[in-house]
């Protein structure tokens, strides 16, 4: 449960990063970008968990790490 929180925070913060950047896709609401973003990694953890490359929790960690590290590269973007 952790980990779907951390994914869901990281995803909430990039789909904010590309609002601030004017990347939100034409006709999404940042919610609906986050949900995507969320979904997206859930299932990409799935897929690891699946394939028995590692176990789902490991899978979410290293993707979440990978979301916060966006949004880390993000804020760098037009910041003073």
């Amino acid at each position: 449960m952790a980990q779907r929180q951390r994914l869901f925070r990281a995803a909430g913060l990039l789909a904010l990063e590309y609002d601030r950047l004017g990347r939100t896709p034409d006709g999404w609401a940042i919610a609906h970008h986050q949900e995507v973003i969320a979904t997206e990694a859930i299932e990409q953890a799935e897929n690891m968990a699946a394939t028995g490359a590692m176990r789902w929790t490991h899978a979410a960690s290293m993707i979440a790490e990978r979301l916060e590290e966006n949004v880390q590269g993000l804020q760098e973007v037009n910041t003073p």
